[in-house]
């Protein structure tokens, strides 16, 4: 059973790692790793966690890859900056802990809120110039939730496994 407090440090500590990215881009690596090792070092399921973080880095990872390589996405010199594979990091442990609950809604809950909420924080990252989006805008949002929707679910379907699944007697 989660911890209130926890819940909230976690949240707490996601939105300090994406403020960082928007507001410092490629200059927010060391706080966004910060936040990274608190969100591991405050997590109660670390081996579980960890275990999800890193094979879901790679669902994330192609999520962009695909963006990108289909020009819905685009990063500029870099195809995926280090930035935002610290960015998806931090995501992955808030997945865990703080959006937890976004992985047990309906199917017709969750859809909608994944693939009309998601491309808001691309297009506000476009915004400040950290990325480009595909152009018209709703275009761009609607290919990049469903590229979205579609890694969301193989997420959700990542943390229903056993090897990953926190349980509470197996508290790290």
């Amino acid at each position: 059973m989660m911890k209130k407090h926890s819940v909230i440090i976690n949240f707490a500590l996601f939105q300090f790692a994406w403020f960082s990215v928007f507001f410092l881009q490629s200059d927010a690596l060391l706080p966004v790793g910060i936040a990274i090792a608190l969100m591991f070092c405050s997590s109660p399921y670390k081996s579980q966690d960890t275990k999800f973080v890193f094979i879901g880095l790679w669902v994330g990872l192609s999520i962009e890859l695909v963006a990108v390589s289909v020009n819905v996405i685009d990063y500029g010199d870099d195809m995926l900056p280090v930035w935002l594979v610290l960015l998806w990091l931090a995501l992955l442990f808030s997945f865990r802990e703080s959006l937890s609950k976004l992985f047990h809604l309906p199917i017709k809950y969750r859809a909608p809120i994944v693939w009309l909420c998601t491309p808001a924080s691309y297009y506000a990252g476009s915004k400040a110039g950290i990325l480009s989006t595909l152009e018209p805008l709703w275009l761009f949002w609607v290919i990049y939730g469903a590229i979205w929707l579609i890694g969301f679910e193989v997420l959700r379907w990542l943390d229903a496994h056993a090897f990953v699944r926190r349980n509470d007697e197996v508290l790290s």
